[in-house]
């Protein structure tokens, strides 16, 4: 037995060294697969992280409870019920002052909450650490802030909103945090509150904890558990509350289902490269058996090898995603996420799976095929014949019933709309993609094949696979697809991300006013319309005003100008507005308003009653934003709204100028010109979309590996067909253009398949997955650059990975 493996082991390595191109292959392959998904894994944490504390605090909480002037008393009461056990579902509660104060010149989040409250019903405050922290907000006013907001507040003499306040400084905070008492002085609403929140028992959150570090978003792509329903207060999910967690959790899947694409191909590779090793190695082993090796070791030796290369391929794969994230993150601004026993886990995993996927299958198929024959092939194969010559005779065989049902599957999840309906519907595409169109371009091909101008091109059209051929062929139309659609991927991506590049530069164009934007901080001078009017060269100037409000739905941000015709104009409106309210996309998707509807906004304790007058997009924001005409501002309270911000219209050519005389005389303030925010604009677009290409150039890289894969195991499939051309006088460089140009061949059917395909990606993710996942409509465009970039990568990638199993197959006899 010892001799036997030690035969086997010899064999291995021997055949490792002498098709060092094949291995590698494998390698690289399961490495940029994890690549993709490690990489994928952490910056979506990254963006998941950012978008979050952007948007506020990350809390306990899980829904939030409201009514019409809800007070202490209301909470008392509602408390009084839960203690009885009247409010199911709920483990804990605790009253909120959710508002916004003036910070350093802007508005800040203010979440005012009771300590005590959330310590006996949590056991801990998330996001205030150490707990000393807590102490301090107990004993004063306190605020928690960052080290930045207490600078700027200090700056200002140490008060906020007129009131003198002490500070507590705590890194990494995305709101400002104070006891209940002093978030009711800053806010002056001693007695009222904002919201209870509320922690619900949802059966599946240990189920969606795990769910979530597999593939990190994943709730965003699932239906939210019921919320419980409380007498006299309307119950709110966080995600719909706070929609800056849904749209980082939908950022997450996006990047992880891109990674998942990846994984697939992965696995599909290594199956490759274990068929092609094995089938090289037949010959071999049936000489080992018969030598004495058993065949269960050859097995095991063969899952053990898979299982290396595997765990090799992953720990690169990990080494570099890590790497390659930190990257990402620090390009974007973003926070790193740490590798944690998640991503380790997940990395080897899917490595040691695609490792040992084709020796696995191979051995297991192999026997199960053995004793099918032995059992059932006497019984059944005349019957079996007779029913496929009936189903040939109708021509309806099982591939035609699958993709009847794909299809119909997949216009039910088009109609249904989610997010996960959406990307099941992408994977019925490219199941159909895979099953129909490659085959068909493939069989049209053969009969194109009457009409090439050579001997040479008949014979590589001849030579396509596209009926059921050996297992050669079966893995070439494997790697073409899999070419295909990550080339689709490509497209797609690039269809969508034009598109929306279109629809972003003709809203910038639309929003942006030609002139300058001050914003006004401490320490400048206060922003006055009539000596910005007078500056050299202006020739208007607008002032916006902001506050934080609340909709029965959620919170919004509220912004005031004056609603005239050009003003309108820059939202999509057409007319004066003096009664109506414009509300962005992001608040109509996420809180079921539209044209017409009534919104019942609270401010500070303000109640007003605007009807809904139009929907604008508004790709740079993921929370909900409304705009009132300036003469809402006598219906709020006096220091609700702040007025610290303004645009100069200038005349053309006077933007520059007109800048610097602003710097100037508002030292403190941020000065820009349009086309200063438009730059800054379009650098932040460009960024958001880097990981999505990179992941999907890993994509295509995981394929063009793939295909070498493939081809190697064809060109070697084709010794003796070279052999013969070479004694009938071909020379070797001749039979290496045959061989070349079949590759090219390949490359173009690949080429073709992807281009609709990605025509159907980008359609489904404009129309389905972008709007589901960040609330923006937009609209298909088809641009030439998206197209001839993939596909030329596409021929090229098929020739280049052609190019080096052909040279073996030509000048070293296909060995």
């Amino acid at each position: 037995m010892g001799a036997g493996l030690g035969l086997l082991a010899k064999s291995h390595l021997r055949d490792a060294l002498r098709h060092p191109l094949g291995l590698a292959a494998t390698l690289v392959g399961i490495a940029l697969a994890v690549l993709a998904a490690t990489a994928a894994h952490l910056v979506s944490q990254s963006v998941r992280a950012g978008l979050v504390a952007a948007g506020g605090a990350a809390t306990w909480h899980t829904h939030v409870a409201t009514r019409r002037n809800l007070s202490e008393d209301d909470y008392f009461d509602l408390r009084r019920r839960w203690r009885l056990g009247e409010l199911a579902g709920v483990e804990a509660l605790a009253p909120v002052i959710d508002s916004h104060v003036r910070v350093g010149g802007r508005a800040k989040r203010l979440i005012g909450f009771d300590p005590l409250a959330v310590a006996q019903s949590v056991g801990e405050t998330p996001g205030l650490a150490p707990t000393g922290s807590l102490r301090n907000l107990l004993l004063r006013d306190a605020l928690a802030v960052t080290p930045e907001d207490a600078e700027a507040i200090r700056a200002a003499g140490g008060q906020v909103a007129n009131l003198p306040v002490d500070l507590v400084e705590v890194e990494g905070l995305g709101a400002v945090f104070a006891d209940l008492p002093t978030a009711q002085r800053l806010v002056r609403r001693e007695g009222q509150l904002d919201a209870v929140w509320l922690q619900v028992r949802n059966p599946r959150s240990r189920l969606m904890d795990w769910a979530d570090n597999l593939l990190p978003g994943i709730a965003a792509a699932l239906p939210e558990a019921s919320a419980p329903v409380i007498d006299g207060f309307r119950v709110t999910p966080l995600s719909r509350w706070n929609p800056a967690r849904r749209f980082a959790d939908a950022s997450a899947f996006n990047l992880g289902m891109l990674a998942l694409l990846s994984l697939l191909m992965a696995a599909f590779l290594a199956a490759q490269s274990g068929r092609a090793n094995i089938a090289r190695r037949r010959l071999e082993h049936e000489r080992l058996l018969a030598a004495g090796v058993a065949r269960a070791q050859l097995g095991a030796l063969a899952l053990a090898e898979g299982l290396l290369l595997g765990c090799v391929g992953a720990s690169s794969g990990l080494v570099a995603g890590a790497v390659a994230a930190h990257a990402l993150a620090a390009a974007g601004g973003l926070p790193a996420a740490e590798v944690d026993a998640w991503v380790v886990g997940k990395a080897l995993f899917c490595g040691g799976v695609a490792g040992v996927f084709a020796p696995g299958w191979d051995g297991w198929s192999a026997r199960w095929s053995a004793r099918w024959r032995a059992r059932w092939s006497a019984r059944w194969s005349a019957r079996w014949r007779a029913r496929r010559s009936v189903a040939a005779r109708r021509h309806f065989p099982l591939r035609r019933v699958v993709g009847i049902g794909a299809a119909l599957m997949l216009a039910g999840c088009l109609a249904h709309g989610a997010l996960a309906s959406a990307f099941v519907a992408l994977f019925l595409i490219a199941l159909l993609h895979v099953g129909h169109v490659v085959p068909a371009l493939a069989g049209a091909a053969h009969r194109l094949a009457r009409f090439a101008p050579s001997l040479i091109m008949r014979a590589n059209l001849r030579n396509v696979p596209a009926g059921a051929a050996g297992a050669e062929d079966g893995d070439v139309r494997l790697a073409l697809a899999a070419l295909s659609i990550a080339a689709a991927v490509a497209i797609g991506m690039g269809l969508m991300v034009e598109s929306l590049r279109r629809d972003f530069h003709a809203m910038l164009d639309q929003v942006l006013w030609d002139g300058v934007y001050v914003r006004d901080r401490p320490g400048s001078p206060a922003l006055d319309l009539a000596a910005l009017r007078a500056l050299p060269g202006a020739r208007d100037a607008r002032r916006y005003g902001a506050a934080a409000g609340q909709l029965p739905q959620g919170p919004v941000a509220i912004r005031l100008a004056a609603l005239d015709a050009a003003e309108t104009a820059r939202y999509g409106f057409h007319g004066a507005l003096s009664a109506g309210a414009l509300l962005n996309e992001t608040a109509a998707r996420a809180y079921g308003l539209g044209v017409g509807d009534m919104a019942h906004v609270t401010v500070r304790g303000s109640r007003l009653r605007v009807p809904v007058a139009h929907v604008f997009r508004d790709y740079r924001a993921a929370r909900p934003i409304l705009v009132l005409p300036s003469a809402f501002q006598t219906r709020l309270a006096a220091d609700a709204v702040a007025w610290g911000e303004a645009v100069v219209l200038t005349d053309p050519g006077a933007g520059a100028a007109l800048a610097a005389v602003l710097r100037q005389r508002h030292h403190a303030a941020d000065v820009r010109d349009a086309q200063a925010i438009r730059a800054a604009a379009n650098r932040v677009f460009d960024r958001s979309f880097a990981v999505s290409s990179a992941l999907t150039a890993v994509a295509v890289g995981v394929a063009v590996v793939g295909l070498y894969a493939a081809l190697t195991a064809l060109q070697a499939g084709r010794a003796r067909e070279f052999r013969l051309l070479a004694a009938v006088g071909h020379s070797r460089l001749e039979i290496w253009r045959l061989a070349l140009a079949r590759s090219a061949v390949l490359g173009a059917v690949a080429a073709a398949a992807a281009a609709p395909l990605g025509v159907a990606i980008a359609w489904v993710l404009c129309a389905r997955v972008n709007p589901q996942s960040f609330g923006w409509t937009i609209g298909l465009r088809l641009d030439a650059g998206a197209f001839w970039m993939p596909l030329a990568l596409c021929l090229a990638a098929a020739v280049l990975a052609g190019a080096v199993p052909a040279h073996r197959a030509a000048f070293r006899g296909g060995g």
